[in-house]
C-alpha cells in the first residue's frame, strides 16, 4: 500500500503555488475600471447612496464601449441631448392673474 502511495506521490508533482489561475485573475481593463469606479465614489457622497462600485464600473465599461463604437464609425461625442420648450406667446409680466399666490387661495 504504501508503494502505491509513494507512485502516486512520484507522479503527482507539487502544486506551485506561485502559479494562479488565468480566470480569476482580472485583466488590465477590469482593474483600471475598478480604480475609477472607486475614485468616482470616493469623491462623490451621492453616488455612494445610490450605486455600487459594480455598478459604476457598469457604467463606465457601457459609456466606454459606446465611445469605441463612436470613434470607430468616425463621429464625435455630441454630448447629451437637451430639450428646450419655448412658450407661445409673450407673458405680460405685469398681469395680476401670473402671480404666485393669486390662485391658491379657493375663495378668489
Amino acid at each position: 500500500m504504501s508503494e502505491a502511495k509513494r507512485r502516486e506521490a512520484e507522479e503527482k508533482p507539487e502544486w506551485n503555488k506561485s502559479v494562479t489561475s488565468e480566470r480569476n485573475r482580472p485583466s488590465a481593463e477590469d482593474r483600471i475600471a475598478n480604480k475609477i469606479a472607486s475614485e468616482v465614489l470616493r469623491d462623490n457622497a451621492k453616488l455612494r447612496g445610490i450605486h455600487s462600485n459594480n455598478s459604476i464600473k457598469v457604467l463606465l465599461e457601457k459609456e466606454a464601449k459606446r465611445q469605441m463604437l463612436l470613434a470607430a464609425k468616425g463621429g464625435e461625442y455630441a454630448g447629451p441631448l437637451i430639450a428646450v420648450s419655448q412658450e407661445k406667446g409673450t407673458r405680460d409680466k405685469a398681469d395680476p392673474s401670473n402671480l404666485p399666490y393669486l390662485h391658491k387661495n379657493p375663495a378668489v
